[in-house]
């Protein structure tokens, strides 16, 4: 033994990129929820897709759907949280997900929309400045 381990071999791979082998379910219910697990994000984004289709469409208070959104994510995932691996805990992270998805945008969103609008008021007090500078 030299120091590096019993047999004195050193990893030839970088240990942070291991191979996940998983095996194929023996049930139809495991192979449900395999096909969901790996299709989580996709799945949530359509259904988040059509609630922002639906209010759109229907114009419901903005407000009242916000809070909804809001208390659908929190029960969603503590839900998630507190249930043992199984079909329902998937589909509670796919609508926890989705919840999520319709909560954040909006709030990107406006908050982009605020940022561009004081880089341009910062902007146009700038180009005034430099102008009226010039004028003198």
């Amino acid at each position: 033994m030299d120091g590096r381990g019993r047999l004195g071999r050193r990893y030839t791979r970088p240990v942070s990129d291991p191979y996940v082998i998983e095996a194929r379910a023996d049930t139809a219910r495991g192979r449900v929820r395999q096909w969901l697990r790996g299709r989580r994000l996709l799945l949530s984004g359509l259904l988040a897709l059509a609630e922002v289709v639906a209010f759109i469409v229907w114009r419901p208070s903005a407000l009242l759907m916000a809070t909804v959104a809001v208390i659908l994510l929190v029960v969603c995932v503590m839900g998630a949280t507190r249930l043992r691996a199984g079909l329902l805990r998937d589909l509670l992270w796919i609508v926890a997900i989705a919840q999520g998805i319709v909560v954040v945008i909006p709030l990107v969103v406006g908050l982009s929309l605020v940022a561009g609008l004081i880089a341009a008021v910062v902007l146009i007090i700038g180009l005034v400045a430099v102008a009226a500078r010039w004028r003198l």
